[in-house]
């Protein structure tokens, strides 16, 4: 005598066993992950020289950070990592004193992932590392403080919250700020209830949010990218949406004036840049730096970036120490950037050259007068 099993319960053992082949899956690429883990910049041709254990090392340190995202983007203080110290404070390097020693000049650098050096070999060859250095071989008499405030994903609206929450409180001499992209691809909120708390998501986002981060589901997403006829290197991925730019600018202006109306106040100075993206520089791009340029819409990311480096030269005259740094790769031969925004020690270190070139007359005029 046969015995018949219900649809009911067919389906079910179906969706069971569905499931356990997923986390078997899943279990199987997460394994196969972390002995042959692959960051975005770990096939870049800016890598190349670089052994993979000490690229798969720099890999695991970025991503072992804890960062908390609201009310504003912070990183947890005292994280400690081959590659990567996180401070006393939640900043990267040295730690630092809440009261300023005598006889010390504290420059704050504020920006995102470009300003903490994501993919550094050190927090020495971060941008504010090696300024630290310049400023080392060259002022003996008054302690010079480079302390490296950039935060992954930080844009100016978050800066500005940072800005008046904790960098005012450690008596800041200047203030460097290194922006651009994140401006450019962030939603720049109006007013301050934004960071309150975390934004409420819908149902269905709330579940492609979490579908999003299962490796299996992004080894499909990737297979049928490839699967697409057009090459590889000439396809669009990211595409950035149209806005209003000049609205967006506006703000932008309207806050970095007021942070420069209250460094009159506090006596500090501010220095204000906007950061080069690959194309922007006049050079020739290497293959794989087109690709990613391409891929990340990267000629309107130049577009809505030129906007801004417009805008750099009408804020308020008290933001008097301003600088456009889109082309300071100009004529720079081979390799710099990893994909279109961020780029090797060997770029940290042309970008910090110049910032100290533009930053000197402005510290030796308080630390030697």
């Amino acid at each position: 005598m046969s015995v018949q099993v219900s649809y009911k319960k067919q389906i079910a053992f179906s969706i069971i066993c569905l499931i356990i082949i997923l986390i078997a899956i899943e279990s199987i690429i997460i394994t196969y992950d972390y002995f042959t883990k692959q960051c975005k910049f770990m096939d870049s041709d800016a890598f190349e020289n670089l052994e993979h254990a000490q690229k798969l090392q720099i890999c695991r340190d970025f991503e072992a950070l804890t960062i908390t995202k609201y009310p504003i983007p912070e990183m947890k203080p005292n994280q400690d990592f081959p590659t990567i110290h996180i401070n006393n404070i939640g900043f990267r390097g040295p730690d630092v004193s809440l009261i300023k020693p005598e006889n010390t000049y504290r420059v704050f650098m504020i920006g995102g992932s470009t300003t903490f050096g994501s993919a550094s070999t050190s927090d020495r060859t971060t941008i504010p590392g090696y300024l630290q250095h310049k400023f080392n071989s060259e002022i003996t008499e008054t302690n010079i403080e480079v302390i490296n405030a950039g935060i992954s994903g930080a844009f100016s609206f978050t800066e500005i919250q940072l800005l008046k929450n904790k960098i005012f409180d450690y008596e800041p001499d200047l203030i460097i700020v290194y922006d651009g992209v994140n401006d450019v691809v962030k939603q720049y909120p109006t007013n301050d209830h934004i960071f309150d708390e975390k934004k409420e998501s819908g149902f269905f986002e709330e579940i492609a949010n979490l579908l999003s981060n299962y490796r299996t589901i992004q080894i499909f997403q990737k297979i049928f990218l490839y699967s697409n006829t057009q090459e590889w290197n000439e396809r669009l991925i990211y595409e950035l949406e149209e806005y209003d730019v000049d609205k967006k600018v506006q703000i932008w202006k309207n806050n970095w004036n007021e942070i420069c109306q209250i460094s009159k106040e506090k006596d500090f100075d501010m220095l204000i840049t906007i950061h080069p993206i690959a194309g922007t520089s006049e050079r020739s791009l290497t293959d794989f730096e087109r690709m990613k340029f391409i891929q990340s819409d990267g000629q309107k990311v130049v577009n809505y970036l030129n906007t801004y480096a417009l805008a750099l030269e009408q804020l308020d005259p008290r933001c008097e120490n301003v600088e456009d740094l889109r082309h300071v790769f100009d004529g720079v031969e081979g390799p710099v950037f990893y994909d279109y925004i961020h780029v090797t020690d060997r770029g940290n270190k042309i970008v910090a050259e110049k910032l100290f070139e533009i930053a000197k007359p402005i510290v030796f005029s308080k630390v030697l007068e």
